[in-house]
């Protein structure tokens, strides 16, 4: 006679069960375990204590809506195990330990997560983590520390701090090539161009710091616009005698200056009247640009005070001292008076009308490059031979009515 079977057992909890039946065959015996999960499921136990014990944690599986660890066997729960000794002393979850880990293997292509990360820390060395918005607060107070002028800093915010780390916010290590030019979408031409300046500049200065010493970065990548060069834009003869017509009594002396001098918009509004200094002999009227006011740093000049110009301060009566310009921002000033004068106004028109007739005049490029501030590379590229020597002759001329 055959060894009579044990009757079956149900494991319930809280009204899932599992049940626990004897299965014996002529090639094996042990215990089978049979549940719902939705569908029928089985397991197969040559023990029946490790059986029991299972079939406990499958009906408390059950109950609390863990279907899928019901389901696991003991390979998957030994699985589970061993990860969470892995992640002793590491502030992460399973979940997203594998979620990270599947991402970066996918983006490898399949090669080695670990060995791409060592090759990388390697040549990383110890690098900082810091987002662009962190670094750049911090290159425009160094160069604010070192005494960059306010116009420069100012761009920089406006690029960098109100414009690029505002719009994309991740560590300046993870920034793409993609990330800039979408950035940089919105615009094109030179001012395109001069935003990719800015930001080149912010991945110099990260450099070793932040991002790899020695490497291109996104921002050396991109491309910048071809700019096709322009005709400068000048005032004609009876254009300036209508400009200085139509000033009012306020800010006629800082047109003047503008035109017979090419000081710049920005320079002469930080200017006072005692650097002014008509004098009787030609060869001493002259204005002083400090090294404070020079928009390139590049130190004090002298600028002759030129026949017309001494005319028109002779006519205004030269203030001794305070501000030349009347306003401190003068581009509020310059539509008004070209309104007034019933014709457009002409950017940066009274600095390249000067250049343009002095380069005429005089036919010096290293001397009207020195009156300007400019280099003579940039005097000879834009003002010479602009005008007729006769055209040159006219505009100095000019003598106020």
């Amino acid at each position: 006679m055959g060894t009579k079977k044990k009757q079956a057992e149900i494991i319930n909890n809280g009204g899932f069960t599992v049940r626990l039946s004897e299965d014996v065959t002529k090639d094996r015996k042990g215990w089978r375990l049979t549940w719902n999960n939705p569908k029928r499921q089985r397991k197969f136990f040559a023990n029946y204590n490790e059986a029991k014990e299972q079939a406990r944690r499958i009906s408390g599986d059950l109950r609390q809506g863990r279907t899928a660890a019901a389901n696991a066997d003991a390979s998957d729960l030994d699985e589970l195990s061993r990860a969470r000794r892995n992640l002793l002393g590491i502030d992460t979850s399973i979940d997203q330990a594998v979620k990270e880990y599947a991402e970066c293997y996918r983006a490898l292509g399949g090669r080695s997560v670990a060995g791409f990360v060592h090759m990388n820390l390697g040549r990383m060395g110890k690098l900082r983590e810091s987002t662009i918005l962190e670094t750049a607060k911090e290159y425009i107070a160094e160069k604010e520390a070192r005494g960059k002028g306010r116009n420069y800093t100012k761009t920089l915010k406006k690029d960098l701090l109100y414009g690029f780390a505002a719009e994309i916010r991740k560590p300046i290590l993870e920034v793409t090539v993609d990330d800039l030019n979408s950035h940089l979408s919105k615009w094109g031409g030179r001012t395109r161009n001069n935003k990719i300046n800015s930001i080149v500049s912010l991945f110099n200065y990260a450099r070793g710091k932040y991002l790899p010493d020695g490497e291109p970065t996104a921002a050396h990548r991109l491309q910048k616009d071809t700019i096709n060069p322009k005709e400068v834009e000048i005032w004609t003869p009876e254009e300036a005698r209508t400009v200085l017509r139509h000033a009012k009594p306020d800010e006629l002396g800082f047109f003047a200056l503008a035109i017979f001098t090419g000081i710049r918009t920005e320079e002469l509004q930080k200017m006072d009247w005692a650097q002014v200094r008509p004098h009787k002999d030609p060869d001493e009227s002259h204005i002083e640009v400090r090294a404070s006011d020079s928009k390139m740093r590049l130190g004090r000049r002298i600028v002759p005070i030129l026949p017309p110009l001494a005319a028109y301060l002779k006519k205004i009566g030269k203030p001794k001292a305070g501000k030349i310009a009347p306003n401190q921002n003068m581009n509020n000033r310059m539509i008004p008076l070209a309104k007034r004068a019933g014709m457009p106004w002409k950017k940066n028109a009274c600095r390249h009308s000067f250049g343009s007739y002095r380069m005429a005049d005089i036919k010096n490029v290293f001397q009207v490059a020195e009156e300007m501030g400019n280099s003579p590379a940039m005097v000879k590229k834009h003002y010479f031979q602009a005008v007729t020597k006769a055209e040159a002759a006219k505009f100095w001329a000019i003598r106020p009515e």
